[in-house]
């Protein structure tokens, strides 16, 4: 009697664990560890808006793109930064923007992105190893306030981490958000009571794709 109880409760035995690993595995390779070397000296590139395909380094531009004033670059550096300071225990250089090469806005005429090997030259230029490029795809702000909208906030925001010496590109990381209320989605209860159930502005929502950049690409 208790070997046919055994024999019963193994498979089922075997059956939770394999349960178990499976919830346990990354669900993309963005959820997959990367360790940089510690040797490895990372340079942060100030934000830029790629308008047309030939400026991107992959992939394409949005329809109805957002456009970002210039003037409110520099706050999204200053963002940046403060975010690698707290969430990050690297070093980082931080190339100001006067630096920033007017070559990399010279391009041919083209359907396809070609701003990789432009990216590369600048980053030769400034003695880079690693180069983390930060880029506004898509820029949308907040119509109304933090009690209200008539049009929420925005943006898609991508961040490149480019290998110089060998002109690769190491990771890559996406975010991309349309804030939604509690009652339009309740899958976001999470991202509503960190944000204590405001409406926050486009910058404040690009913060949280600097946060998970520095998660997927293992800063």
């Amino acid at each position: 009697m208790q070997s046919r109880l055994r024999m019963l409760l193994l498979p089922a035995l075997c059956l939770m664990l394999i349960a178990c690993a499976c919830s346990r595995r990354p669900t993309s390779t963005a959820d997959v560890p990367r360790v940089i070397s510690s040797s490895y000296v990372i340079s942060v590139a100030p934000f830029t808006q790629p308008i047309n395909a030939s400026q991107l380094i992959t992939g394409r531009i949005p329809e109805d793109q957002g456009r970002i004033a210039d003037e409110q670059l520099p706050s999204l550096d200053r963002r940046l930064r403060n975010v690698l300071t707290a969430d990050s225990k690297r070093q980082f250089k931080y190339i100001d923007a006067v630096d920033l090469s007017k070559d990399l806005t010279r391009f041919h005429s083209s359907e396809q992105p070609q701003a990789l090997p432009l990216w590369i030259a600048y980053g030769k230029k400034q003695g880079a190893q690693l180069l983390l490029v930060p880029q506004i795809l898509d820029w949308h702000e907040r119509q109304g306030s933090t009690a209200g909208v008539t049009e929420p906030a925005h943006v898609r925001v991508e961040f490149f981490l480019i290998n110089i010496a060998n002109g690769s590109i190491m990771s890559r990381s996406v975010f991309e958000e349309r804030q939604e209320g509690l009652v339009d989605n309740l899958m976001n209860v999470g991202a509503f009571f960190k944000r204590r159930g405001q409406w926050v502005t486009a910058e404040e929502l690009t913060e949280d794709g600097m946060r998970k950049a520095v998660k997927d690409m293992g800063l």
